[in-house]
């Protein structure tokens, strides 16, 4: 019996599935062709394949749902939402267990331990249903009977998986806001202080010889010895430039796992705005006499030096965000068993 049920029967080799970018489509693509060669070659070989019409149309309907989604050009909205990877895998994953309602019944030993795999990826480790079937496989007297509990326990680890990676699509659409929100306001700042540049004042004090004595005076980012229209642009650069350099350190000891979503480009997006206004609020601070003990900034460079060694102290604040990010992503990840880690919501 074929798959091509009329809804399917459009293949993806003949519509240019890779038209639009994204790594996803081509995985979707290929475990369609994969379901849809088992469900073939599964039906012909079971005894009852007639009895089992609406099953192999099924498996053909979601397929060809998955297929479309991958055709489809994924714009904002859906990006944002994530509707068409969620409905590509959804439907990839609800073909993959009505296939082991058509698998040949010696087939399901020997898949035993790749539905275990699964499992454990995202379910408890206390799970009835895991449980049992781990007892089953080790026993190995799994037969036709455990037909229904192979496709429970898949079932429950696809639901516990797109909860997941739900959580890590919607923390990637917040650090997405914070970080818009974060600029816009680093950049009022900036703009503030270059038309205003009295309002955020960058300049540190300086002891000056004078044929009367020592005098206090300013010294500012840009050389000046008062207030001037770079000094606050100047110093969010150099607050940026110390977030950079934070940010390719982190790499080094950064691994991303495997999900669907990716948390790495918002992240690192996060940290330059974010070096901006640890600069200019630390000079703002050390300038203010607020910290004991510290009488200024008496020189150009040292108040560039401490602008990097600012932004570069980022850090200290969106290491929580880091911190969030890892933990989702190491619940989203197959590679992470359950209960190890957080999977938490």
């Amino acid at each position: 019996m074929s798959l091509n049920h009329p809804v399917s029967l459009e293949r993806i080799g003949d519509t240019g599935v890779l038209r639009w970018p994204g790594t996803w489509r081509v995985y979707v693509a290929t475990r369609c062709e994969e379901i849809r060669a088992d469900a073939e070659r599964a039906l012909t070989m079971r005894d009852e394949a007639g009895q089992l019409v609406s099953v192999g149309e099924g498996i053909g309907t979601h397929l060809a749902r998955a297929e479309s989604y991958t055709r489809a050009r994924n714009g904002l909205r859906r990006w944002l939402t994530g509707q068409a990877v969620e409905g590509a895998w959804s439907n990839v994953n609800s073909a993959t267990v009505m296939l082991y309602g058509v698998l040949p019944t010696a087939e399901l030993r020997g898949r035993g331990p790749e539905v275990v795999a699964i499992g454990r990826a995202y379910l408890p480790g206390d799970d009835p249903r895991l449980t049992q079937l781990q007892a089953r496989l080790s026993a190995g007297n799994m037969g036709e009977d455990d037909r229904p509990l192979m496709q429970s326990v898949l079932r429950a680890a696809y639901t516990a998986q797109a909860m997941e990676t739900g959580r890590v699509r919607n923390f990637r659409n917040l650090l997405l806001g914070g970080v818009f929100m974060l600029s816009l306001i680093v950049v009022a700042v900036v703009v503030t202080g270059a038309i205003w540049p009295d309002a955020i004042p960058m300049c540190g004090n300086q002891a000056v010889i004078q044929p009367h004595g020592l005098l206090p005076a300013q010294i500012c980012p840009t050389g000046g010895r008062s207030p001037g229209h770079g000094d606050v642009p100047l110093v969010a650069l150099i607050g940026v430039l110390g977030a950079a350099l934070a940010t390719a350190a982190s790499l080094s000891s950064r691994s991303e796992l495997s999900t669907r979503y990716s948390l790495a480009v918002v992240q690192n997006l996060l940290k330059a705005p974010a070096g901006v206004a640890t600069a200019v609020l630390g000079l703002l601070i050390l300038n203010s006499g607020f910290v004991p003990g510290f009488t200024g900034l008496a020189s150009q460079p040292a108040i560039l030096v401490w602008a990097m060694a600012f932004g570069y102290g980022q850090q200290v604040v969106t290491r929580f965000v880091d911190q969030r990010a890892d933990s989702l992503l190491s619940a989203a990840s197959p590679l992470t068993p359950a209960g190890r880690g957080s999977r938490a919501g």
